[in-house]
This record gives structure tokens, sequence and C-alpha cells, in this order.
């Protein structure tokens, strides 16, 4: 049972080996971008268990962040 699980998830690895690579090039050309989305999805997770403070807290931090970059022009 642990070989096949094992064969199982180095077949998973490669056949998924050039999505893991776009998605980390993704993240290493356009981090503030992804950090966002991230922050989105935090934001929405508290939302769902009842944080709603937390998801402000959360979201208002995203925005800000994005309005500063904007602002200085990167």
């Amino acid at each position: 049972m642990t070989r096949h699980l094992a064969r199982a998830g180095r077949a998973y690895w490669r056949e998924n080996a050039r999505a893991f690579q776009a998605i980390k090039g993704m993240v290493e050309r356009d981090l503030p971008s992804v950090l966002a989305v991230v922050a989105l999805v935090w934001a929405l997770a508290f939302v769902a268990a009842g944080f709603a403070t937390a998801a402000l807290i959360v979201a208002g931090g995203s925005v800000t962040a994005q309005l500063l970059r904007w602002a200085v022009g990167r």
C-alpha cells in the first residue's frame, strides 16, 4: 500500500511539474498580485467562519497595500 501511494505521488508531481513551474514563475514575476489574491481568499474564509472583524482587517490591509503600490507607480 505504501509503495502504491509513493508511486502515485511521484506520478502526480511529474505530471503536474509544468503547471507548478508556471505558478512559481507567476509568483516570482508578480508577487503583490498573488498576495492580494491570497488575502481575498483569507478574507472570504474568515467571513465564512464568522470572523467579520478579521476579514475586514485582512481586506483593508490588502486594499491599502494595492493603493500604495499604485501610488508609488510600481
